[in-house]
């Protein structure tokens, strides 16, 4: 049994091709959907795509084990419910007035209606779930991966990239809790994401606590794709988060009448020009 530690949640999708097996599930457990639809090199210059690519890995995911159907591959994402609101809410406040849907449990349902049936992407809320009442299903599978974006662990907040601020108890998972499931499900294939450098090479982290914990079940740990600074990993997702908020979104809600009759082309040339003058002024090169 093998843990592989990256820095960042894109990087493991390509681990996960590298590997080279057909895995009956992969179970994500994350504080976030990361379900967006990339495009990502079309827009972002070179140093930024990897960090760009956050916002898709589970698509990404997705799409490495086939489009399902015809695919067997479940890929299955365990949320905390009130992140998965959280991540409704947002939705809806993008969107225009006209087309948000007012009802929070509406939204929701619609959301995982969609992952489910459009995108193969399962939806499991957990917390309040608990995570062990996957292994029935999970006993039924040849091989399986567990791919753990840190910031689904209350423990982690002050050692990953993204952090959830000042949640309320039970709102995350413990890591008590996720090392109960490994413990008791034995996934032969662990990816570990979103940690800091610094987290990682402190031996007295939140972090470092979880690994040494995972080899004490009996996972040997590999380094995988690593950054080379938070310092890096911040600024990239500083400016990232910058274009979508004050550039790509602008241009989307100025297009959304056309775009929901399918013509996106004045969208993309508009984005893309805007998106080379912004990274330009930001000091990257396309």
């Amino acid at each position: 049994m093998r843990a592989i530690i990256h820095s960042i949640h894109s990087q493991v999708p390509r681990t996960i091709a590298k590997l080279g097996q057909q895995f009956d599930a992969i179970v994500s457990l994350d504080s976030h959907l990361d379900v967006s639809l990339g495009e990502d090199d079309r827009l972002y210059p070179k140093e930024l795509r990897m960090i760009a690519r956050r916002t898709g890995a589970h698509t990404e995911i997705r799409q490495i084990c086939g489009a399902r159907p015809p695919s067997k591959t479940i890929v299955l994402v365990a949320i905390p419910e009130r992140m998965l609101s959280r991540h409704a809410v947002d939705i809806e406040a993008n969107l225009p007035r006209s087309l948000r849907v007012p009802d929070e449990d509406e939204s929701i349902a619609s959301i995982v209606d969609f992952l489910g049936k459009k995108r193969g992407i399962e939806i499991f809320r957990s917390p309040p779930e608990s995570l062990l009442s996957l292994i029935p299903r999970l006993r039924r599978a040849r091989s399986w991966l567990l791919d753990v974006d840190v910031d689904y662990m209350q423990e982690m907040q002050k050692e990953c990239y993204t952090r959830i601020i000042n949640p309320e108890p039970g709102v995350l998972q413990s890591m008590a809790h996720v090392v109960d499931f490994v413990r008791r499900s034995r996934p032969e294939t662990i990816t570990l994401s979103e940690a800091k450098v610094s987290a990682i090479r402190d031996e007295k982290s939140a972090f470092s606590t979880f690994v040494a914990k995972l080899k004490a079940i009996g996972y040997s740990v590999e380094v995988g794709d690593m950054a080379s600074s938070d310092a890096q990993v911040l600024k990239g997702i500083s400016v990232c988060k910058e274009f979508y908020r004050t550039v790509s979104k602008t241009l989307m809600l100025g297009h959304m009448d056309e775009m929901m009759k399918g013509e996106f082309e004045d969208f993309r040339q508009e984005e893309e020009t805007a998106a080379r003058a912004f990274f330009s002024s930001k000091g990257y090169a396309h």
